[in-house]
């Protein structure tokens, strides 16, 4: 089990993911609250909500340490998945 305690917080890679994921969450908000025009937002927040996704796989589902072809797979997905989404907003279906 991994813990914080006796190490340097601010290079601890958990520590630094979450914090990314905090400041993904407030962009997140930011687009979702009509700033700017709504097609680009819309994207934006899709793509925002995957680097999320990814985040959250491989640092608080430990997927940094599994098999690479089982990574690949995750990173794959997330990569199809996103991009099928933004299409599919894209051309209105």
């Amino acid at each position: 089990m991994t813990t914080l305690v006796g190490t340097d917080t601010a290079k601890n890679p958990v520590v630094v993911a979450w914090i990314a994921l905090m400041g993904a969450t407030a962009l997140s908000w930011y687009l979702g609250d009509g700033h700017g025009p709504a097609r680009l937002a819309t994207v934006g927040v899709l793509v925002v909500a995957f680097v999320k996704v990814h985040l959250v796989g491989r640092y608080f589902m430990e997927l940094k340490d599994a098999p690479r072809i089982l990574y690949g797979v995750f990173a794959a997905w997330n990569i199809v998945v996103c991009s099928v989404l933004i299409t599919l907003y894209l051309v209105g279906v």
